[in-house]
């Protein structure tokens, strides 16, 4: 369910009234891809370099599997910061994005155009909630990011990781993501956290593909959008007469 979500999302983004607020925010994430993306190439390679410095000779053969699994961790990573630095950058457009995908979606919304006052509050009420959650997410991610770091040096439990990183990106997705039509509805993150843990099956299942959807290349950079919209349209089903 939270996939057929998430692919409706992207049909979602040509629909008259929502293109508007998707050409913005997919060029400050090119922009932003191609710096992080840089950035993790390098990072990655000098990690390598530190961490294979450190294995004897005749340990060297084991080199593809250290490569195999920082990769993975790295992607997952990668995914979750480009989301998360992209998201507070583009955040004021994807609050309007969300607002109109929801007006699609409802028919008993009014759909007389934006004014430019009511566009400007929309947009600033994301962006200020944007940087609230903020503070939910940094303390837990840096909390996994020591974990992960931890176990990735223990035989066998290591192979754990690249798993603990998935499963918390991809729950922490489904939360950013549908945060933004909560908004629109005036429900409050702490209430977001509460719907989407009631139904952890739906949420985790959305946030899942969203993740991958940012790990791909260029993919990525339509995938947010598409997960902001693929969520209003998992909300309005699903969330928003939740108890």
């Amino acid at each position: 369910m939270g996939l057929t979500h998430f692919f409706k999302g992207f049909k979602l983004l040509t629909a008259p009234g929502v293109r508007l607020w998707v050409i913005i925010p997919l060029l400050l994430n090119l922009i932003l891809f191609v710096g992080l993306t840089l950035y993790a190439i390098q990072q990655f390679e000098g990690l390598m370099d530190w961490l294979l410095g450190y294995l004897p000779d005749w340990l060297s053969f084991i080199a593809w599997f250290f490569r195999l699994l920082f990769g993975l961790l790295l992607a997952v990573c990668y995914a979750y910061t480009f989301t998360l630095v992209g998201n507070l950058m583009a955040s004021p457009f994807y609050g309007l994005l969300a607002n109109a995908v929801y007006i699609k979606l409802s028919p008993d919304q009014d759909e007389t155009p934006l004014t430019f006052k009511t566009a400007s509050v929309i947009a600033w009420q994301a962006f200020r909630r944007e940087v609230q959650k903020l503070g939910y997410f940094i303390p837990r991610l840096v909390s996994v990011l020591v974990l992960c770091l931890i176990l990735s040096f223990i035989p066998l439990v290591n192979f754990v990781v690249p798993a603990i990183a998935f499963a918390w990106g991809a729950w922490s997705l489904a939360l950013q993501y549908l945060d933004y039509p909560a908004d629109v509805n005036g429900v409050n993150f702490k209430t977001v956290r509460q719907r989407a843990g009631s139904n952890k099956g739906l949420s985790f299942t959305f946030g899942s593909i969203a993740l991958l959807g940012s790990t791909v290349p260029l993919l990525n950079l339509l995938a947010m959008p598409a997960a902001v919209a693929g969520a209003t349209s998992l909300w309005v089903q699903h969330f928003k007469e939740s108890s």
